[in-house]
């Protein structure tokens, strides 16, 4: 690509807020050596340090008659006041483009908390350089991942966003009923209040697994489509490098979420806690969800009569991911493929309600949960959501299970695991 010759102008938009604020001091830089990448600096003048703000990124080249549209940012398109810089990756926005001029103007617009729970803000993570790699590159889009569609098993099982790209959807605040015993749970007093958060669209891949830790440990090794299948027969240990969540919250080296937070510098990275995975398959309803045909898969949509043969394809066990259609938050695959991991002990809901002190007359929401640690009332592992191998009762929001061999280092088939991470700015 030519040398970018960046002519810089600014624009705001105020959206109904009577504050004033200007933006101001607008510039923008090509890397060189030319990356794809332009630093978009710019100072948000005249709001209160509590504004959030939406940025947008628009550009012009042609002598200004030829448009262009940011979509796909190195970071979270979401600024407060003061000095701010975003860096757009217009190569992954435009690969093809080679221009000579082009002028870039930003737009920011003050964002109230329902317009900012509206907004899609996805997380990307590169993972191609592989498991000897210092560094994963991360981006932000508000463009959803275009899928490969699962009527071609072998060009699905290669598709890049569901193999080499980690993706993560922000998901908004949120206040729900956890941790029912059936389906009317939704009507339930216990209730739980979340801070902004990203959890993985997909549970993890194999490839993703073994970009990251060099291995394949999952039994379902069929070569032609598991790298696009969910990672399992991996334990807690592995993932965190210890059992002792939350009174030990430093990752051991070696585990995958150690050298995640260490290649990615996303400090957060992590297992989801088990209200966050809650609150994600749920997606927005008051009353839980559960598996259907349309957004999931369990035994009583796929023959399992083979599962003990791990070397076949898709049609017994696990599926590709994103096979199934996603929730309402475009979330895939939270019921039924494999049980989820969650960052938690498992115990009671009576037990939880006494370890966060919830007030039964008050009924207040707990904020942000941590979970318990293992003790002698939460001896295993939170695991989510039913795999291939449950009812179709079994694969919903309010159903609560544990990894019963979790503490001895046993691996099951039938458990992986998503990923989360809490947003920088929050």
């Amino acid at each position: 690509m030519k040398r970018l010759l960046a002519i810089a102008f600014s624009s705001m938009a105020l959206a109904g807020f009577a504050d004033a604020f200007t933006v101001t001091d607008v510039s923008a830089r090509q890397r060189w050596p030319w990356n794809g990448l332009v630093d978009v600096d710019f100072t948000i003048a005249g709001a209160s340090v509590a504004d959030l703000f939406k940025v947008e990124v628009e550009a012009a080249y042609d002598g200004g008659t030829k448009k262009l549209y940011a979509r796909t940012y190195l970071e979270e398109p979401l600024r407060g006041p003061g000095f701010n810089r975003i860096t757009w990756d217009l190569a992954a926005d435009y690969p093809e483009l080679k221009v000579d001029d082009l002028q870039v103007a930003v737009t920011v617009t003050p964002l109230s908390r329902a317009s900012l729970d509206a907004q899609n803000v996805y997380m990307v993570i590169d993972l191609s350089s592989g498991p000897n790699s210092t560094r994963y590159p991360v981006r932000y889009t508000t463009t959803a991942p275009t899928l490969v569609p699962t009527n071609d098993l072998v060009a699905c099982a290669a598709d890049p966003n569901r193999t080499t790209k980690l993706w993560l959807k922000r998901v908004k605040a949120n206040t729900f009923p956890f941790g029912g015993t059936n389906s009317n749970s939704g009507e339930g007093d216990f209730k739980v209040s979340l801070s902004p958060y990203y959890i993985g669209v997909f549970e993890l891949t194999q490839k993703q697994w073994a970009l990251v830790m060099d291995t394949w440990p999952s039994v379902f090794s069929n070569d032609i489509y598991r790298a696009a299948r969910p990672v399992s027969n991996i334990n807690n240990d592995e993932i965190i490098g210890h059992n002792n969540w939350p009174e030990n919250r430093v990752m051991a080296d070696g585990s995958y979420v150690a050298k995640m937070r260490a290649r990615t510098g996303l400090a957060t990275f992590s297992l989801p806690t088990e209200a966050q995975w809650e609150c994600a398959s749920r997606a927005g309803s008051a009353v839980t969800t559960q598996i259907s045909k349309s957004t999931g898969r369990c035994a009583d949509y796929v023959s399992t009569s083979g599962v003990n043969t791990y070397n076949e394809g898709p049609e017994v066990g696990t599926a590709l991911v994103g096979s199934y259609n996603a929730n309402a938050w475009g979330l895939y695959d939270m019921f039924g493929n494999v049980m989820e991991m969650c960052l938690d002990a498992h115990d009671t809901v009576d037990n939880l309600k006494t370890l966060y002190g919830w007030n039964a007359e008050t009924r207040e929401p707990i904020q942000d949960p941590i979970g318990p640690g293992v003790n002698a009332t939460a001896r295993y592992h939170a695991t989510r959501g039913g795999s291939y191998g449950n009812s179709a009762g079994f694969c919903a929001s309010h159903r609560r299970d544990y990894n019963s061999r979790s503490e001895t280092g046993t691996k099951r088939a039938s458990i992986g695991f998503r990923v989360a991470v809490s947003p920088e700015w929050n």
